[in-house]
């Protein structure tokens, strides 16, 4: 029996726009007769979309496609994904770096125990060495290229949105010294990322910071500016930096003192906070930063001891609250994956791949540990036994359709 297949074309809509009688501005509709959205309401429902819809969208028409990129939904969407952050995985598996993220759970109430991973892209993994930052929907990572001119790989900084795709190499700093330190901050004011880089000097078996350097991302070429620090300080490496609200925090040792630096992205001024003398022995050791409910936090391992959680809640006077935690002891094995997040909780995930794979929370006030299971990260990529060597997990992760020109 031969079924008669019928096809119904699809009606697309289109962007058009109108003058009213009630209005001299024109409005901005979607549709034709009385099927009609105003803009602001199409936007609303829009930049509540994945981005992998958001892709989709872009491909209807060329009046889709200019909405969706343009700078008033870029700046929407990415206030929409602020308020419902993610968690982002990474590793290295069959020579690509696999980028995966999960919705991260907000009501400390709500239980729950299982989240599914989306997958979002994969790169050549055979260059890439280190990850060091999560900024505003942006990775910086680093990797080892043959510039040009050279004979030998050089180490450079790279800029990768996970959520478009985008790639962004950025020039190498010039300096006499090839022992570098990079972070990387962004301005919410100016809407600007910008790149600190300093060169490390050794004298007289003290390490300090000497060229100070700084790369703004934005329109037309970029290029590094030299600014000034009157400070001498070594950053500690191997301490992940944070960025909140602009102000860019990194460990470093100041003579032999462990101090806070923080670096005002917008101003590109520096200060430092001290840190009690009779904790640096034990904060060299083992030290987080986080960022705790939109505060710096600091994260203190001591062995054999409570472990602690220091909060700066005044930054001029320089005014720390002290909570004694309760940790696992599996906590500390996770130490380069460690984040807070502005509901109160500590969150951590192994370090290398376990099956299944948990990440955990600490609840700072109830004392108290949930974990959630990721799924969909080893159904997706894992297409043989071997497994990857290490798993980087960043918290507060927010999809960003910002393109870096």
């Amino acid at each position: 029996m031969n079924i008669e297949k019928k096809t119904h074309p699809v009606k697309r809509r289109k962007i058009i726009r109108r003058r009213t009688q009630s209005s001299a501005t024109p409005s901005t509709y979607v549709g034709e007769s009385l099927d009609t959205f105003p803009m602001d309401l199409i936007i609303e429902i829009l930049k509540r979309l994945p981005t992998k819809t958001i892709a989709i969208c872009r491909c209807v028409s060329k009046q889709w496609a200019f909405l969706l990129r343009s700078p008033q939904f870029t700046k929407s969407f990415l206030t929409c994904s602020s308020t419902r952050p993610r968690l982002l995985f990474t590793f290295k598996l069959g020579g690509k770096w696999h980028f995966f993220s999960s919705p991260q759970p907000r009501n400390v109430d709500d239980h729950v125990s299982v989240v599914a991973a989306d997958y979002h892209m994969g790169i050549s993994g055979n260059r890439y060495t280190e990850f060091s930052q999560v900024v505003n929907g942006f990775i910086n990572i680093y990797e080892n290229q043959m510039l040009e001119g050279k004979r030998k790989l050089e180490r450079v900084s790279v800029l990768c949105n996970s959520s478009t795709g985008q790639l962004v190499h950025l020039p190498k700093a010039t300096a006499k010294n090839k022992d570098l330190r990079s972070f990387f901050g962004y301005d919410p004011i100016e809407n600007q990322f910008k790149v600190l880089c300093m060169t490390v000097t050794k004298y007289r078996r003290q390490k300090n910071s000497k060229e100070h350097h700084v790369l703004t991302i934005g329109k037309g070429k970029r290029y590094w500016r030299k600014i000034q620090c009157l400070v001498p300080h070594f950053p500690v490496r191997y301490r992940n930096p944070i960025c909140i609200d602009g102000i860019l925090y990194y460990i470093a040792w100041r003579s032999s003192n462990i101090v806070i630096a923080c670096f005002d992205v917008k101003s590109e001024d520096f200060r430092f906070i001290k840190i009690e003398d009779d904790a640096s022995y034990e904060m060299a050791n083992f030290f987080a930063l986080i960022n705790y409910k939109r505060k710096l936090g600091l994260l203190v391992y001591k062995f054999g001891n409570v472990d602690q959680l220091w909060v700066l809640d005044d930054t001029e006077k320089e005014i720390w609250s002290k909570y004694n935690l309760c940790l696992p002891d599996i906590f500390f094995f996770a130490r380069k994956s460690i984040w807070g997040t502005d509901m109160g909780e500590i969150v951590w995930a192994p370090t290398y791949w376990t099956h299944p794979f948990y990440v955990f929370y600490y609840n700072v006030e109830r004392q108290s540990v949930r974990r959630v299971e990721i799924k969909g990260m080893k159904k997706r990529v894992f297409k043989s036994r071997d497994r990857p060597e290490a798993v980087f997990t960043f918290a507060n992760h927010v999809e960003n359709l910002m393109f870096l020109q």
